[in-house]
């Protein structure tokens, strides 16, 4: 990828963790003024929902940013991981929203409470609901379009998770003004149930990148593909790759003929890396390493084990 498609991706993906943010800062103002107004704790709850996600999309605004940053003496293999611990910190601070809010709204059902629902409290949450999801399908797409991003896929999810939360929270106020005030903080609770859900799922992912899971199988078949199309190549293993950020970072053993010259064997090494890399994008380094072909029966695959 050239420089100029790299710098188009990266201000792409800033521009939607910018848009993400101002977003939620409306969505604040809103809730937060209309919650105080009604007594709500549904309403509130959201509010803090949406705080909590301004929280998240700054964190992915900076993990971006850091994240592209160059390769240097400390981070040899890059700031990819940034985007990851972004999405981490992130799911953090939903857990500890989920753990404020179930708690708040089991002690209104306990001491009691007074609520005033009107209309434009249903407005606000329904304008909440198409916002959310018009804003969780865009930073999908960003992401999709620009190469990959954790940490904007994690806000997207928070997103969407705010979208059902405020559908509860309208649930809950209907009922509230045809008499079933407990309707309020049940609907507090689903939003937190749904937090805390979002917390989990995005969690347990992020938790697998930051222990070098591997990106998939089918992409370490494709891999396998192009390495075997060499004419020159006799078999290959010790394939192995894991994820930082949104890219891939592999390496893997190839077998030539032992009477392949050693500018030869480089070369082929080179053609073979730079072939993964552009037709699998999101390889961002593939080190090929060269070696004469065993002479006992090959093993072909990633899982036979290295020399």
């Amino acid at each position: 990828m050239n420089n100029h498609a790299h710098e188009h991706q990266r201000s792409t993906k800033l521009g939607a963790a910018l848009v993400s943010m101002l977003a939620n800062l409306f969505l604040i103002a809103l809730k937060v003024i209309i919650g105080v107004l009604t007594g709500s704790i549904g309403i509130l709850a959201e509010a803090a929902h949406s705080l909590l996600d301004l929280i998240a999309s700054v964190l992915a605004f900076m993990g971006i940013r850091w994240a592209e940053r160059p390769a240097d003496s400390s981070h040899a293999f890059g700031h990819e991981k940034f985007e990851n611990l972004s999405s981490g910190l992130q799911m953090l601070m939903l857990g500890a929203t989920c753990a404020v809010i179930f708690y708040e709204a089991i002690k209104r059902m306990v001491t009691g409470f007074e609520i005033n629902v009107t209309w434009y409290a249903l407005a606000v949450m329904a304008i909440a609901v198409v916002l959310d999801f018009f804003i969780s399908r865009y930073l999908h797409h960003v992401s999709h379009h620009a190469g990959g991003s954790v940490a904007l896929e994690a806000d997207a999810l928070h997103f969407i998770s705010d979208m059902w939360g405020a559908i509860a929270v309208i649930a809950g106020l209907a009922l509230a003004s045809a008499g079933f005030k407990i309707a309020d903080p049940v609907a507090a609770i689903v939003v937190a149930l749904v937090i805390g859900g979002t917390a989990v799922k995005s969690g347990l992912r992020t938790t697998a990148i930051l222990l070098d899971q591997s990106p998939g199988q089918a992409t370490l078949d494709r891999v396998g593909q192009i390495v075997k199309s060499h004419p020159e190549i006799i078999n290959f293993h010790t394939l192995r790759a894991r994820q930082a950020g949104s890219k891939v970072l592999l390496d893997v053993c190839i077998e030539l003929d032992e009477q392949t010259g050693l500018g030869r064997a480089h070369q082929i090494s080179h053609e073979v890396s730079e072939r993964i890399k552009k037709e699998l994008p999101r390889v961002a380094d593939a080190l090929v390493h060269a070696e004469p072909a065993c002479r006992v029966e090959p093993h072909e695959g990633h899982n036979h084990p290295g020399h």
